[in-house]
Order: structure tokens, then C-alpha cells, then sequence
């Protein structure tokens, strides 16, 4: 892409040469499977073609913005008091529908606690230490494995450098509830068959967005879901790094 993107001054519309045939192709929309870890920008290179992307007409899935946004130091600035209310509570800020305080403190009480490891000097890292078994640790990154939960607190925080405080979060665990068990089933030559074990599940719903210049949203829309269920015993739970298995819901009348 740094040698065959290019961005039009005029029209911002996004070109890439074809290696092969030199043909010049316009294109719509840029899906990023790449980008999301430090090792994705390991140059200057990498940093100066994503701005390219950024800067271009075409739809970017996610935007710069939109993957900054989900991101776990920005969930943990949102708990801070009166970030979420700056928000919601003034809709000319973002044009959405009127909440209340009522609202807002319904949303506050299905969050869980949560505070940045760089912040109030060593304070921080002090109440991550005390407070480690009902505690995980995550870093600004995305998929399993990278998370440091529970025993593992004190230790990892004692190789921590200081200077990279500031990309980890401490969250409160969310208690699942006890007793839920099912069967697992993994493929392979070595596997076990169906085995019933403890399990937590977690749902998960999906949308799209659509947002025009200015980050001005032109359309929004709920789409599905997504529940994924592992074994009690696993800390992790990423589908792509095998701790957990996509699952069925089934729905009873109570």
C-alpha cells in the first residue's frame, strides 16, 4: 500500500496501482485485518499509509476514531465521574436521543470498576496489588491472551516498567454465575469426546455505524449477536486463540 496508494488533493478519492498491470483502480471501502497491535506499525512506513487511508474518501471499517473509541483506556475513562454525563446528558453535544440522570445511573450500575495503572502517582498499581484475586489487568490491545489476571497481579506488576503504566487498566471481575454446566467439544485425533464441565457464556450484540464528513453519523443499525461459552477454569475466553466456542442461546418462558 506505501508504494501503490495514492490520494487524490482534490476529490480525497483513494487509487491503488495493480503490480501487475498498472491498472489504476478507485476503491470504496478499506477493511483493516491488520493494524490493531504495536507490531503492525514497526515504521515510520506504516504510521504514514494508515494516515494516507485515514485521510481518503473511501469508508474505512473501522475509522481511526471508531477503533480508538473502543478501546479499553477510553472504557475506563468513560467510568470516570462525570465523562459519561458530559455525554448524555447534553444532547446538543451529539445529537442523539435525551437521557436522564435516572438513565445515566442505570448505565453507571452495570459497569464494572475500573482505573488506569498510571494514574495517581504509584496509587494505582497499589490498588491493582491489594485488590488482585477479584481483579484483571488489560493492556491496550485486542483478542485473547493478553490479559494478567488474579495470583498473576503482584508478580507481572512488579516487572511492569513505569513508563507503560499508562497502557494498562485494572478492571473489578464481572461475577458469573455458579453451577452452569455443559458439554464441550474439541476437534481432533486427541480429543476427548463431549465432556461436561462448568461453563460461562457471554453474550454479545452487534451493529454497524455509517458516518459522513466531520465524523457526523448518517446511519446506524443493530444486526445480531454472538454468545461464546469456555470452561469455568479458563481466564481467557478468545474464539481465534481457542479458549472458547461459539454457542447456541436457548431461550426458556420462567
Amino acid at each position: 500500500m506505501a508504494e501503490s496508494a495514492e490520494v487524490d488533493a482534490s476529490s480525497r478519492v483513494l487509487r491503488v496501482k495493480h503490480p501487475i498491470t498498472n491498472q489504476v483502480i478507485e476503491i470504496s471501502t478499506v477493511y483493516f485485518r491488520a493494524g490493531y497491535t504495536p507490531t503492525d506499525y514497526p515504521t515510520q512506513t506504516q504510521f504514514d499509509t494508515r494516515l494516507l487511508l485515514e485521510r481518503s474518501r473511501a469508508i474505512k471499517c473501522p475509522t481511526i476514531q471508531l477503533q480508538l473509541a473502543g478501546g479499553k483506556k477510553v472504557q475506563q475513562v468513560l467510568t470516570k465521574p462525570g465523562v459519561i454525563e458530559s455525554f448524555l446528558l447534553d444532547r446538543t453535544s451529539w445529537g442523539g436521543p435525551d437521557f436522564t440522570e435516572v438513565d445515566v445511573a442505570i448505565i453507571r450500575d452495570s459497569w464494572m470498576s475500573m482505573w488506569g495503572l498510571g494514574e495517581d502517582g504509584d496509587g494505582g498499581v497499589e490498588k491493582a496489588r491489594s485488590a488482585a484475586e477479584k481483579l484483571v489487568l488489560k493492556p491496550q490491545r485486542e483478542g485473547g491472551g493478553n490479559n494478567i489476571y488474579k495470583s498473576s497481579i503482584p508478580g507481572f506488576l512488579d516487572t511492569l516498567p513505569s513508563v507503560e503504566r499508562e497502557a494498562w487498566i485494572a478492571m473489578e471481575l464481572i461475577e458469573t454465575p455458579k453451577g452452569v454446566n455443559n458439554y464441550l467439544v474439541r476437534a481432533g485425533s486427541g480429543s476427548q469426546g463431549a465432556v461436561k464441565t462448568e461453563t460461562i457464556s457471554e453474550l454479545g450484540t452487534f451493529g454497524w455505524a455509517l458516518f459522513g464528513p466531520g465524523a457526523k453519523e448518517v446511519k446506524h443499525e443493530e444486526v445480531g449477536w454472538l454468545l461464546r461459552t469456555k470452561g469455568a477454569n479458563s481466564d481467557e475466553g478468545g474464539i481465534a486463540t481457542g479458549f472458547s466456542v461459539l454457542d447456541s442461546l436457548l431461550l426458556v418462558d420462567e
